[in-house]
């Protein structure tokens, strides 16, 4: 919602004063964002930014690219939160398209936002089950 030039106008020159703060005190220098962020990566890491969160897989998100565009970019998201609801086999196919990523490194895979509400608890109780089998792939 804004272009490469408004960015570097008024948002980068704040980051140029956090950042080094930020990466003074050992913290991995992170921001939220909203949509498909992928365009506007580039922008975040000349600013000294070094992930984002939460990757909305529904804008279209696809954290595969973004790790072969970006190979030192951190992430967090990227799993479609919809797929919860229809259970253990979607969640595994999900889960085998976000692994490669995970192998990677720099990579935590997770719903975005929130788990939506037609999510009963046993599909989730399915989810996180799946989460920790393929954690322990990594």
């Amino acid at each position: 919602m804004m272009s490469r030039e408004q960015f570097f106008e008024f948002v980068a020159p704040y980051y140029a004063k956090l950042v080094p703060v930020v990466k003074k005190a050992g913290i991995l220098q992170m921001v939220d964002t909203d949509g498909d962020v992928s365009g506007v990566i580039p922008w975040f890491e000349e600013a000294g930014v070094q992930g984002c969160l939460p990757l909305e897989r529904m804008a279209g998100v696809d954290v595969n690219k973004i790790r072969k565009e970006h190979p030192k970019w951190r992430m967090i998201g990227g799993f479609d939160k919809t797929l919860i609801r229809l259970g253990e086999p979607a969640i595994r196919a999900e889960f085998e398209r976000l692994l490669p990523v995970m192998k990677s490194g720099g990579y935590i895979p997770t719903a975005d936002h929130q788990t939506p509400p037609d999510v009963s608890l046993e599909a989730y109780k399915t989810y996180v089950s799946i989460l920790k089998e393929y954690s322990s792939m990594i």
